[in-house]
């Protein structure tokens, strides 16, 4: 199939193809979340086993955060297509090792492979979606990535803790979709010409590298990942402050609270047009309401409604960050501009233990961290608000 062909325009089938690979991400985690206890026992005899076999499970994001943007630069300079179909492919490669051998070095080492083709897999599937569609059909494949991916993540929890039953080696074999997905990518996709690149991107001749636009762009995501996670990470652990040992409940709470998920992507699409800042003021709403009725909690129902509102706002995050990073990042360095946008989202979920238990310290207990970080959100959100309000009048002033 030729690599690139010209004045080809992307359609469902290059969507589908794009909304499939990633889902890779997900699949990275969740699939060995039901495994995690088989594992801690079959690698008992490995030294300091309590933080190196968790490790197997968070390898691939700090590859991630580290190759992120080093993967933006070679995008950019050689090209889409085929370094996704290769990066898709050792992905998978890299995934179905733990099947084939045993030893935690090897198996580590299968998790570092599948890692950095995450990276890359991440940096070249969001610089596609703008170069292959216009801000209105990024937006529909935004939601549709949206409203699957909660139904995928369950699917995968079930479908692992099946495998797991099997043997500690067996939920690795899920890995191996990604092997089919890189035929699809090769049988669906081209290399965008540069005129078919997102026209509504301003680009002006002779600037350099945007690094300020960049910059900003990175370390505002790494913010909102930070809170992102909290409810990620933390969310079991606070309904055990509360007494809620019973794992079924835990199991429920979370399986409802992931409904906000979907509910959020439709959500952004209907609000895409909106400017960037309003879109982001009601992510910090959302997460302010919610994370907070979850530290006020007394009971699994109340805790499960404020988890259920942070969800929504968690599924108009990623479609958001990433249409606003499309938007503002020039053409010509698309690549290297979602590589730091990469980078600055899994870098927030590694601050986010520490920026958590910053805050239980300093507020007594957790579920006095999450009201904390409800009340830092409800912040930003005015902040964006009234200082949005004070540009608009002062420039109605001027006119």
């Amino acid at each position: 199939m030729s690599d690139q062909i010209k004045d080809r325009k992307a359609g469902a089938a290059q969507g589908w193809t794009l909304v499939l690979i990633n889902q890779l991400p997900i699949m990275a985690i969740v699939c060995l979340i039901p495994v995690l206890p088989t594992l801690m026992q079959h690698f008992s005899d490995v030294p300091n086993k309590d933080v190196l076999v968790p490790m197997i499970i968070t390898a691939p994001g700090l590859c991630i955060a580290l190759l992120a943007p080093f993967a933006g630069f070679i995008v950019d300079k050689f090209g889409r297509r085929k370094l996704l179909i290769a990066f898709v492919f050792l992905y998978g490669i890299g995934g179905i090792i733990p099947f084939f051998i045993d030893g935690f070095s090897l198996v580590f080492t299968g998790r570092l492979l599948l890692g950095i083709g995450e990276a890359f897999v991440l940096v070249i599937i969001n610089s596609l979606l703008g170069d292959y569609f216009n801000q209105k059909d990024r937006s529909k494949w935004l939601t549709i990535q949206g409203v699957i991916g909660p139904a995928i993540g369950t699917g995968l929890l079930v479908l692992s803790g099946h495998l797991a039953n099997l043997g500690w080696n067996y939920p690795f074999l899920v890995y191996g979709v990604a092997i089919i997905l890189s035929f699809f990518a090769w049988a669906f996709l081209f290399e965008p010409a540069t005129k078919m690149r997102d026209v509504e991107t301003v680009v002006e001749s002779g600037k350099g590298f945007p690094y300020k636009t960049v910059a900003i762009v990175a370390l505002t995501t790494l913010c909102i990942a930070t809170i992102y996670f909290v409810y990620t990470i933390h969310f079991s652990l606070v309904l055990d402050e509360m007494g809620i040992k019973n794992r079924v409940k835990l199991g429920n709470a979370s399986a409802i609270a992931s409904l906000g998920v979907p509910f959020g992507a439709i959500i952004y699409k209907l609000i895409y047009k909106r400017p960037a800042w309003q879109q982001l003021a009601l992510i910090f709403l959302l997460f302010a309401f919610g994370l907070s009725l979850i530290g006020f909690s007394k009971n699994t129902n109340t805790a499960t409604v404020g988890a259920w509102i942070q969800q929504m706002g968690a599924g108009m995050t990623i479609p958001i960050l990433i249409s606003w990073a499309l938007s503002v990042i020039p053409v010509e360095y698309r690549g290297r501009g979602m590589g730091f946008w990469t980078s600055g989202f899994f870098l927030g979920q590694f601050v986010n233990p520490v920026f958590v238990s910053f805050l239980k310290n300093m507020a007594g207990s957790l579920r006095s961290a999450f009201v904390a970080t409800g009340i830092i959100c409800l912040c930003i959100a005015l902040f964006l608000l009234i200082y949005n309000y004070a540009v608009s009048r002062k420039k109605v002033a001027l006119t």
